[in-house]
């Protein structure tokens, strides 16, 4: 192995134990990739190994984690740290169990989300939309910091005449495919996105699947599309 590859492993070993496993997963080449989760497996081994040994530094620890947001009021702290950082940003002044946030600084603040070491949400599980009635379309966020072990989640409501919503797939690069499957079902646009086209439907399909008002189109290229799913269940 070379001095530079060696360099680049243990940054990137540095990275996965602060629990930023995206430059690890980006690597293309797959050998290399594998040596860096080998050798941050190895590195993690090492450090339980020697919090095992000396018991007063897990416990030191424990008690600087206390400083971070607990999972109980996590949401409203939050809340107050956006409301503060962020004005005008919040939708909603209830966060005690999601936070409802305006379009408008959402690129920003996912940012922000990302980069607060108190927070620190390296991880977006699951993004998805829905059609909420009143004219009003949702796209929803779950993020959880490995780091942290703690957990939030972000909702967006946009009218349906203009559903716009800035794009985070570049701050979460697994939001690509999210944002597009959003895109496909629900017509919800995502700007910025760098490829935002159907993901499961053809792209000359006709309107959006999950929206409350959707009307199944007739026929596809000459070929008649079902209406009633009787034994499809």
């Amino acid at each position: 192995m070379s001095t530079d590859q060696d360099k680049l492993i243990a940054e990137l070993v540095e990275k996965g134990l602060t629990g930023d496993m995206e430059p690890i997963n980006s690597i293309e080449d797959r050998v290399l990739r594998s040596k860096a989760k080998a050798a941050l497996a190895k590195a993690k081994r090492a450090a339980k190994s020697q919090e095992t040994a000396d018991p007063k530094k897990k416990k030191s620890e424990e008690k600087s984690s206390d400083d971070t947001p607990s999972s109980v009021n996590l949401n409203e702290k939050i809340g107050k740290m956006v409301k503060e950082k962020f004005p005008g940003s919040l939708a909603n002044e209830n966060t005690e169990t999601y936070i409802q946030l305006k379009p408008d600084q959402w690129f920003e603040i996912a940012t922000w989300l990302k980069s607060e070491p108190s927070l620190y949400f390296d991880s977006l599980q699951c993004q998805t939309g829905i059609d909420v009635g009143d004219n009003t379309l949702e796209a929803r966020y779950n993020f959880h910091s490995m780091k942290h072990n703690h957990y939030t989640e972000i909702r967006i409501a946009v009218p349906r005449q203009e559903a716009t919503i800035p794009s985070v797939e570049q701050i979460w690069r697994i939001a690509d495919w999210f944002e597009r499957e959003t895109y496909d079902m629900l017509g919800i646009e995502f700007s910025g996105h760098r490829d935002l086209r159907r993901i499961l439907l053809p792209d000359d399909w006709e309107g959006w699947p999950l929206r409350k008002d959707y009307q199944v189109q007739e026929t596809y290229h000459g070929i008649v599309v079902p209406k009633i799913k009787e034994g499809w269940e």
